[in-house]
């Protein structure tokens, strides 16, 4: 077992690297953006924590008026296991039970621990959307030129992750300290 499930700082810039806009980033701004989209969650969570001392995530996502919807199933797309997911159209929080269950397994964590990492996580989404503004936009990339005009840019996902991971490590630690 890992030590903690979820990457640390550094751990996170590895999320970057599987960005399909990665090679748009300039070298020199890879670290910063990282460390300015962790941040972002780590401070996020440190206020959330401040505004509802001492209560879970689930009665913080009720008090914001986040739904949560527990599903039985395993969620796997591919090779990819989904966990929770934040739904912006429903204003809700679906955590799947299967998946998270053998998440906290694998990781040796009790399985109510892991689902409130998952739903810190997926909060952090939730607050992206109601509170604080897209982190994948705090760093656009052209992906449209002609000449030196650029005629499209985009945001860059993996920073929304990397804030959600900073949120939820946060959360984590500051939660067992209290």
């Amino acid at each position: 077992m890992r030590a903690f499930p979820f990457p640390d700082r550094l751990e996170s810039r590895e999320e970057l690297k599987r960005d399909i806009l990665y090679h748009r980033i300039p070298e020199e701004d890879r670290e910063a953006i990282c460390d300015m989209a962790w941040e972002r969650g780590r401070k996020a969570a440190c206020e959330i924590l401040e505004q509802y001392p001492g209560m879970k995530l689930p009665e913080i996502a009720g008090k914001e008026g986040l739904k949560l919807k527990y599903a039985e199933e395993e969620k796997v797309n591919a090779a990819l296991r989904t966990f929770g997911e934040y739904s912006v159209r429903e204003n809700k929080m679906i955590l799947y039970q299967g998946s998270i269950k053998k998440w906290a397994q694998a990781n040796e964590l009790p399985f109510e621990e892991a689902q409130e990492l998952v739903s810190a996580h997926e909060f952090f989404h939730f607050l992206e959307c109601t509170r604080l503004g897209e982190t994948s936009k705090l760093y656009m990339v052209p992906t449209l030129r002609i000449g030196r005009l650029t005629l499209a840019s985009s945001g860059i996902r993996a920073l929304s992750e990397i804030g959600a991971h900073g949120f939820a490590r946060t959360y984590f630690e500051k939660r067992k300290e209290q």
